[in-house]
């Protein structure tokens, strides 16, 4: 069913007042569209739609050399021992995993009613029909863009590593923002922060299609599902709970996977 055929509201909770005449706010009968590797079309334009696809060894080969660089760098600057690299790298780590937790929980995430509502809309469109056109609001759409195709499409194998033309812009933010903050030390920070993207890209690429063969990538693979199928407010990071158990978001439940 195409999003133009039908005539249903969307409808904010607080408001009490339609926002488009597309989908209606109700409870989801489930968090998911499909739980097939399948994919949606995002955009009209179709050299959109490409750069919103990457396949999981696109980030390790474009990085993983960028790591090796840095390292370089980190280990000739007059300043910098082994053991002073080791530290900084160690340091762009634990950066990292409080930077993963940050943006899963405030950015990617909005209000439920914005998750579900985005949900019962998608479910309405046809397989040729961009999604974000077909979004009502700007908060419906970017939160799409961000993260809700995964919500929605959790074992999409092409969505689930940050494309590099997000995943490259934010890298030299990054890399500037430490080179102001650090000076000479910055490159063994930075190091750290791309090894720590890189663990969470891969992590979180396994916890969808990697089979859980060890008792550690079972707790993975649960928490997340938990975060996915039964509580999308609770359970934030992939590659590691360590802030969700500092900021109490950690959450206890079983998986309640749909399928």
């Amino acid at each position: 069913m195409s999003a133009t055929s039908t005539n249903v509201e969307t409808t904010s909770p607080s408001e009490g007042a339609p926002l488009d005449t597309v989908a209606s706010f109700t409870a989801p009968d489930r968090r998911f569209v499909t739980n097939d590797d399948a994919s949606c079309r995002m955009f009209k334009a179709d050299w959109m739609e490409f750069f919103s696809h990457a396949r999981p060894w696109v980030p390790h080969v474009i990085f993983i050399p960028l790591i090796v660089a840095a390292l370089v760098a980190a280990l000739r600057a007059d300043t910098a021992g082994y053991s002073a690299v080791l530290v900084l790298v160690l340091g762009g780590l634990i950066f990292w995993s409080l930077t993963e937790y940050v943006i899963h929980r405030y950015v990617f995430h909005p209000p439920q009613w914005i998750e579900d509502d985005t949900r019962r809309i998608v479910a309405l469109l046809g397989s040729g029909d961009a999604v974000i056109t077909a979004l009502p609001t700007l908060r419906h759409k970017f939160y799409f863009l961000v993260h809700g195709v995964h919500h929605d499409y959790p074992n999409d194998a092409t969505r689930l590593v940050m494309p590099p033309s997000v995943s490259i812009p934010l890298a030299i933010v990054f890399w500037y923002a430490f080179a102001a903050a650090f000076g000479a030390a910055s490159p063994a920070v930075f190091a750290g922060l791309i090894v720590g993207y890189l663990a969470y890209d891969t992590i979180h690429h396994g916890t969808h299609h990697a089979s859980a063969s060890s008792a550690l990538a079972r707790i993975w693979k649960k928490r997340h599902f938990r975060h996915h199928y039964a509580d999308s407010e609770r359970d934030f990071g992939v590659s590691n709970p360590l802030w969700d158990v500092v900021f109490g978001t950690k959450s206890s439940a079983k998986p309640g996977r749909d399928e």
